[in-house]
């Protein structure tokens, strides 16, 4: 249940994650935060892999399946912090809601899935059936998932559930992605002046 002092609480460990800057190679801040946030709530563990992806886990009373609650705790970068209506990382409430680089891309929601876990696991007095792992996901935005696969070969989840933003659509599955690598040879060119090339 999300009463006033959750709700409380929850708004600022959302402004401690975003106050610390997490451009993507630059996580290291926000991991201490998390890390702080985990012992708050009363994860059982939590540690670092060799990406510096975080991971927390809280165990049921009772054997039982593994699910991953993932989200990325980088950003991308803030050339101009002057142009911003308020501070980028300052996590400032204006109308109730919270401003500040990440919030939406995906610090809110890293915050809601870890607190969403703590909170199940006193509620239920750990009464329940496997393990809860939150993982925050480094180099997200320049790593194309490389950090993230670790995190399932570490954990071997049952099921994942990935935060993302998705306008409260449940989305099963992931897009497919392929890559292809084409050489060419020849004169290099802007496209304006294709002639030139």
């Amino acid at each position: 249940m999300l009463n006033e002092q959750r709700k409380q609480e929850v708004t600022e460990i959302c402004q401690k994650l975003i106050q610390n800057p997490s451009s993507s190679g630059n996580e290291e801040g926000v991991v201490k935060a998390i890390e702080e946030s985990f012992e708050k709530l009363g994860f059982d563990s939590w540690s670092r892999d060799r990406y510096g992806n975080i991971v927390g886990c809280i165990k049921g009373n009772k054997p039982g399946k593994k699910i991953l609650f993932d989200g990325h705790i980088d950003t991308v970068p803030v050339p101009d912090a002057s142009k911003w209506s308020v501070p980028p990382f300052e996590g400032k409430i204006v109308d109730g809601k919270i401003y500040g680089r990440g919030t939406s891309d995906m610090k809110g929601q890293y915050t809601a899935m870890m607190s969403a876990v703590a909170y199940f696991a006193k509620d239920t007095n750990r009464d329940f059936a496997g393990e809860l792992y939150v993982a925050g996901v480094v180099h997200e935005e320049i790593f194309e998932g490389v950090s993230a696969r670790e995190i399932s070969k570490a954990v071997q989840p049952d099921y994942v559930v990935i935060g993302e933003s998705s306008e409260l659509n449940l989305k099963i599955g992931q897009r497919g992605r392929g890559e292809i690598v084409v050489e060419t040879f020849g004169k290099p060119a802007h496209s304006a002046n294709p002639e030139k090339g």
